[in-house]
C-alpha cells in the first residue's frame, strides 16, 4: 500500500490526489492521509506529497470540465472538515466520479458520496452558526476584534460574511486552534495571517476587557433573562456547549484579571 501524506490543506490534498492519479497504479493500493493523522503501519509505503500550484490546477480544471463547479465546490467544502480521512475520502469520491461522470452528486448509494454530502454540510453549518455566534470588542485603537475556536477549518467563510456585514469597519477575527486570522481594512479585502505565536489571541482577549461595551452587553442580556424561564436543555439544542467561551454573554470577569 502507498500512502500519500498531504499537509491540511486543499492545495496539498490535491496535489496528493494527482500523484496518485499518475502512479499508474489501482486505487485500491493507495490512500491518502493528513501528516499525523494515522500512526505508521507495516507494509504501507510512506510518499511524502509535495504541494504544488500546477497539480492541484490540473485536477481542478478536470474536475470542472468533466464533473461540474458543484463538484469542484464539494472538494473545497469537504478539505475544510475537521474529521479523519477526509483527504482519501476526496480520493475515492473523484475515483468514483471519473467512472460515473457529473452524475455522481446524485449517487447517494456509494459511501464516497454520501460522506462528502455529511462533510459538506458539516462545514456548512458551522460556518452558518458562527456568523450569529462571534463576538467582536472593540480595541483602543478602533478595531473590532474576535475569537473563533471551530471543529472545522470555517474562518474564511465566516471572514467573508462579515467582509459583506462590516466593510465600512477595520476588524480581525482569530481562529485560535489553527493559530491564524482574518485581516479586514475598511473598505478594502480580507487577507489571511499566519498568528503561531499567539499574539493576535492575546490581544483580542485584552481588548475584550478592556472594552465597555462588553459590560454593558453582559448587564443587558442579565437583564432581560426571566430566571423562571431558563431552560439549559434547550438552550444547548441551539447554542452548542464549544461556543460558549467565545462568546461574551457567558463571561465574567474578575477583578484585576490578566
Amino acid at each position: 500500500m502507498d500512502v500519500y501524506v498531504c499537509q491540511n490543506d486543499f492545495e496539498s490534498i490535491l496535489s496528493g490526489i494527482y500523484d496518485a492519479g499518475r502512479s499508474g497504479k489501482r486505487s485500491g493500493d493507495q490512500r491518502l492521509e493528513i501528516v499525523g493523522e494515522r500512526e505508521p503501519e507495516l507494509f504501507c509505503r510512506y510518499l511524502e506529497v509535495t504541494s504544488e500550484r500546477r497539480k492541484a490546477e490540473s485536477v481542478q480544471r478536470a474536475v470542472r470540465e468533466r464533473l461540474g463547479q458543484n463538484v469542484l465546490e464539494l472538494l473545497w467544502d469537504a478539505s475544510l472538515c475537521g474529521i479523519e480521512g477526509k483527504a482519501d475520502c476526496m480520493y475515492r469520491f473523484l475515483v468514483d466520479g471519473f467512472r460515473h461522470g457529473g452524475k455522481i452528486i446524485h449517487m447517494l448509494s456509494l459511501p464516497s458520496v454520501f460522506q462528502m454530502l455529511e462533510m459538506q454540510r458539516t462545514v456548512r453549518n458551522e460556518a452558518h452558526l458562527l456568523t450569529g455566534f462571534v463576538r467582536f470588542a472593540r480595541t483602543e485603537g478602533g478595531v473590532l476584534a474576535g475569537i473563533i475556536g471551530p471543529k472545522n477549518d470555517v474562518l474564511i467563510s465566516v471572514a467573508d460574511h462579515f467582509e459583506d456585514r462590516l466593510s465600512g469597519e477595520d476588524w480581525i477575527l482569530v481562529d485560535e486552534v489553527r493559530g491564524k486570522a482574518a485581516v479586514h481594512r475598511a473598505g478594502g479585502r480580507t487577507v489571511m495571517v499566519q498568528d503561531k505565536s499567539g499574539e493576535a489571541v492575546k490581544a483580542v482577549r485584552r481588548a475584550g476587557r478592556e472594552d465597555p461595551f462588553e459590560e454593558l452587553w453582559r448587564t443587558f442580556t442579565e437583564t432581560i433573562a426571566i430566571e423562571e424561564r431558563g431552560n439549559p436543555r434547550c438552550q444547548r439544542t441551539h447554542l452548542p456547549l464549544r461556543y460558549i467561551k467565545y462568546m461574551t454573554e457567558f463571561q465574567r470577569y474578575s477583578e484585576g484579571q490578566s
